[in-house]
């Protein structure tokens, strides 16, 4: 199908508009009601044309119009607006509006383009999704053939009627495929910008994170309980590349225990776990960009993981246990004695690198000097603190760990017991209870991870053995193709470190928590998405200068390495192969030539009769300028006594040279008188 020029432009006008509400709506920075009602406006505003006329014997009614949807958006800027980027967003929706129903002329067309682009910028901030890669690209192409008809339209504006542009070659396909090959072209011109343009910052937050609950677990405070809720949350909040597993044996992703640790506590009040007073902390800064040293290293195996975290309302900085360094892009960073690592800068934490050394084997069998049991007793009566205890608590955790050879095999036996003999569940309705684990472990007999492990650090150190509770996430979902793991909101998990002499802190689960059901069929294709939208995350988003250096140097040792290389003499193979190649190129050139032949004045694709028409103008004298249109020329010419035949001749040749349709028998037969009109009027 075929429609005027004008007709196009309008498609053109509306599809960039529908790609800036998506991306508003991409961002959350529109509503799904409000795109509804933006949607709906814009669509009414196709018909603008007959309102304008309705209205117009009343300009008042548009004027008020006008003015209380002003006063309205100004009045949001003051009072309501969550944030200065949600008005800026509802006075481009405003602005955009008005230009919709007040289009007449091809500069409106012109800013409406711009005011779509700035729908995109407005996102772009808001937003880390790889859709928005391809709102952007449909933006760039629709946006390239817009000013492309704008031109020729305006070129059609205010000419007389002889001139005047009414020919179907709007959705020409000539057209529109040389803007689809000038977008390609602006895509690898801003491909290679970004990629050698120095960063003067970080990846910042976007500017409205959707958080839709804040991890309780991951303050300082957490209460029995907590998880309850966000358990059932399938939304992913982290994803962790594995990139290196030094010293290790078989697939890090195969580990049994691999957790994701966020904040340990050692302080417990009968109902909730606390960072105690006594906690020390210390603020490292750097100012060279170097590892910021966590735990002493042990001498084990060390797993390397990339973690790309989602803005969760936490400072916590997670890993795999024990967190050996941390590699990020923040200056400060804040360490306790509990082996938590906080980052105060937002930006900083979405993306970083640690160095662990997991649990590996029986930590019985370890003798390390610097994970000896101190001597000091404030250290054990911190990691051995309880509140009154219920008397059955204690005679039961003595019960289960008769005998025991050690406090690891103590603490392995309850384990065990909570493990076997108790339930878990999510569903944690409200007993009333004075003591939430006594009835938790003689009563309900069933409950969240929380719960399993708080009951095991009491009863661990009801019987003298040093415990904390530590909260974080489980392994998560295995995404095998991007090799990393999907953390989601519902793996937010509780377990206990328990002291060991001679192996420091060592991870136990009590929680008899189900592993994560196998992958099915139909989500591969989600995984094969989410793969993506990280690939974009890392190589797009979070490309930082750090990624420049480290590419540019990657380039220079692969020059240096090939320029180093002994020069190696060509033989006639190689000369052969050369001269296949520049014939085969010098071929291209000759038919691309031959195919864009028939130019005149430097002109390419001009018609032959056009060519003609230009030949007998000159011979009166009259010959096109540098920059000179046809139409313009043709103005030029309304002087001489040609210029009724040459304008004919003028509109044929926009017909053929823009519209890309061939002329019909009675076109070419009238083409032919008026070249031989203009043919004799030159002699």
């Amino acid at each position: 199908m075929t429609v005027s020029a004008s007709s196009a432009l309008a498609i053109a006008v509306y599809l960039l508009v529908a790609d800036g509400l998506a991306a508003l709506f991409l961002g959350g920075l529109l509503g799904g009601a409000g795109l509804a009602l933006a949607a709906a406006a814009v669509a009414a505003s196709w018909w603008q044309a007959p309102l304008r006329r309705r209205i117009a014997p009343q300009p008042w009614l548009g004027t008020a119009i006008v003015v209380l949807a002003a006063g309205g958006v100004a009045l949001e800027v003051v009072t309501v607006a969550a944030s200065m980027l949600d008005a800026f967003t509802h006075l481009l929706l405003f602005l955009l509006l008005v230009k919709l129903y007040t289009r007449r002329t091809s500069r409106d067309a012109r800013d409406l383009a711009f005011l779509a682009f700035f729908m995109l910028v407005a996102v772009a901030p808001a937003t880390t999704s790889v859709v928005f890669l391809a709102l952007f690209v449909v933006f760039l192409v629709v946006g390239t053939w817009l000013l492309m008809l704008r031109h020729l339209v305006a070129e059609g504006e205010g000419a007389p009627p002889s001139l005047e542009a009414r020919r179907p070659f709007g959705l020409g396909r000539d057209l529109f495929a040389l803007s689809l090959a000038a977008s390609a072209a602006t895509i690898a011109i801003t491909t290679v910008l970004f990629l050698v343009i120095p960063r003067v910052g970080q990846a910042a937050l976007p500017l409205r994170p959707h958080v839709s609950r804040m991890v309780s677990g991951f303050s300082e405070r957490v209460e029995l309980g907590a998880f309850g809720e966000i358990e059932a949350d399938s939304t992913v909040v982290m994803r962790v590349h594995l990139e290196e597993w030094r010293g290790g044996q078989g697939r890090p992703e195969a580990l049994p225990a691999l957790r994701w640790r966020g904040i340990a506590f050692d302080a417990f009040d009968g109902r909730a776990w606390t960072v105690s007073r006594s906690t020390l902390r210390l603020t490292l800064r750097r100012e060279l960009p170097v590892a910021f040293p966590v735990h002493r290293y042990y001498g084990g195996p060390v797993l390397t993981q990339e973690i790309f975290l989602e803005p969760i309302g936490s400072e916590m900085i997670f890993g795999a246990a024990r967190l050996l360094r941390l590699h990020g892009r923040s200056d400060v960073v804040t360490l306790d004695d509990l082996g938590n690592v906080a980052v105060p800068v937002p930006s900083a934490r979405l993306n970083y690198t640690v160095d662990s050394e997991p649990e590996v084997g029986d930590p019985r069998g370890l003798d390390i000097a610097d994970a000896r049991l101190p001597a000091d007793p404030r250290w054990l009566a911190r990691y051995t603190q309880l509140p009154p205890v219920a008397p059955r608590i204690v005679a039961l955790a003595q019960e289960i760990t008769a005998g025991a050879a050690d406090h690891y095999d103590a603490a392995l036996r309850l384990s065990a017991w909570l493990g076997r003999e108790l339930k878990y569940t999510r569903v944690l309705e409200g007993s009333g209870a004075a003591d939430p684990l006594e009835d938790f472990l003689f009563v309900r007999r069933a409950g969240n991870c929380e719960y399993f492990a708080a009951a095991l650090a009491v009863m661990l150190r009801t019987q003298g053995i040093p415990a904390r509770v530590v909260n974080g996430f489980q392994r998560g979902e295995w995404n095998p193709y991007g090799h990393y793991f999907m953390v989601r909101l519902r793996d937010a998990h509780s377990w206990v470190e328990v002291f060991v002499d001679g192996a420091g802190w060592v991870s136990l689960d009590p929680s008899p928590r189900g592993l994560p059901e196998p992958t099915a069929v139909a989500a591969r294709a989600m995984l094969w998405l989410d793969a993506l939208r990280l690939s974009w995350y890392r190589y797009v988003v979070s490309w930082s200068l750090h990624d420049q250096l480290a590419a540019a140097d990657t380039v220079r040792r692969a020059v240096w390495t090939r320029s180093a290389l002994p020069r190696v003499a060509l033989d006639w193979r190689s000369l052969l192969r050369a001269a296949m190649i520049v014939a085969v190129l010098g071929s291209a050139a000759v038919a691309l030539g031959r195919r864009r032949g028939g130019a005149v004045g430097g002109v390419a694709d001009v018609p032959r009769f056009y060519a003609r028409a230009l030949r007998a103008l000159a011979r009166r004298g009259l010959t096109p300028a540098a920059g000179e249109t046809a139409r313009e020329l043709a103005g030029r010419a309304e002087a001489t006594p040609v210029a009724v035949a040459f304008a004919r001749l003028t509109a044929a040749y926009e017909r053929v040279r823009f519209g890309g349709i061939a002329l019909t028998a009675d076109e070419a037969a009238a083409v032919e008188a008026g070249l031989a009109e203009l043919e004799r009027s030159g002699r």
